[in-house]
């Protein structure tokens, strides 16, 4: 009887000390794993950029002085900026700068180019959270009804619905919320320029369109994984035990079912969490925001390396460390994961 004591006290919920340090050490582990990761493939990464960039059409000098400068003053103008000779040395060069913190001088806007991109990236962050915020709600509660009438006629109705959402382009969706809430009904400003010099009232404002954009564009598909993961908890054994065992549907789900369900789904949400706050071409550039992901777009249509390979790489960065994030959700929502070579 002892034994049985002894071993219900160790499954006990709070009386587990050796699960939580055994999470701590599989945080710590990846945490050290991830230092090593990062930095090479944010160094791959940058070889890449600064490869493709040379493959670009167009003369940074040419975009820079104008159509009608002499090829002599062309050239004079890419010797002064460091864009003749081998690329292995110019970007052996850039790397050196932007390790030490000097990004260089973007020839576009001819600004220093690190308050430029950090100034920016403010912009998509806030876009980013604000359309993150949006997503995830809206996915658990339609993914949850779905499950909860799997096979039913709401079910085949969201699912129609959110199939039809996700073959629109997001660059349609967004000409249509212009139309309608900008155009016909003049709630809220055509274009979010003006986000950068108003209140926080106004800068909700003009990055709710943006924002309910991208949230739409990747709302099907974690709703699917919400319904998927929530059907599936509630077939399990453990479903009917709690059930059996006479607890309220409100304990099930929040004991039980959503937990379960939030894993296979945690995954996802991080990939479209760094996604989203990488900032998105498309929708900045419609809606003429400030974002991040409208500058690399000026950068790779006027050719501009230095302000373009920063970009790309603090995009990198978010990216990696929104997917860092999840990782270390999802090892402590569930012990049984582990991230270390040959283990799952």
């Amino acid at each position: 009887m002892s034994v049985l004591s002894d071993q219900a006290a160790a499954l006990a919920p709070g009386r587990r000390p050796g699960l939580w340090s055994g999470r701590r050490s599989r945080v710590l582990t990846l945490l050290g794993r991830r230092l090593i990761q990062i930095p090479v493939v944010l160094f791959v990464v940058s070889i890449l950029t600064f490869w493709l960039i040379e493959l670009v059409p167009g003369d940074p000098g040419r975009n820079a002085l104008g159509q009608y400068a002499t090829p002599a003053q062309v050239r004079a103008w890419d010797v002064s900026n460091g864009l003749t000779g081998p690329i292995t040395g110019r970007y052996l060069h850039w790397l050196s700068d932007f390790v030490s913190g000097n990004w260089g001088t973007s020839f576009v806007y001819q600004v220093p180019s690190r308050p430029l991109v950090f100034g920016h990236l403010v912009n998509t962050l806030f876009l980013g959270l604000f359309a993150f915020v949006l997503l995830v709600p809206l996915a658990l509660v339609l993914g949850s009804i779905q499950a909860y009438r799997e096979g039913g006629r709401t079910d085949r109705g969201i699912t129609i619905a959110l199939m039809s959402l996700s073959s629109v382009p997001e660059f349609v969706i967004g000409v249509l919320l212009l139309v309608v809430f900008a155009v016909g009904l003049n709630l809220v400003p055509v274009e979010s320029g003006a986000f950068a010099t108003g209140d926080f009232a106004q800068r909700l404002q003009v990055t709710t369109l943006p924002a309910v954009t991208l949230a739409v564009a990747y709302l099907a598909v974690l709703a699917r994984m919400v319904r998927t993961g929530t059907a599936g908890a509630l077939t399990a054994q453990f479903h009917r035990t709690a059930v059996l065992k006479g607890l309220r549907p409100a304990q099930i789900v929040r004991r039980h079912v959503a937990r379960n369900a939030l894993i296979p789904t945690l995954q996802l949400v991080g990939i479209y969490l760094g996604t989203l706050l990488g900032g998105s071409a498309v929708v900045e550039t419609l809606f003429n925001y400030p974002g991040l992901g409208a500058l690399l777009v000026v950068a790779a249509e006027r050719k501009d390396p230095v302000l373009l390979t920063d970009g790309v790489m603090i995009t990198g960065v978010i990216a990696l460390l929104a997917l860092l994030l999840t990782d270390i959700g999802l090892i402590l929502m569930d012990p049984r994961i582990r991230f270390e070579a040959g283990e799952s």
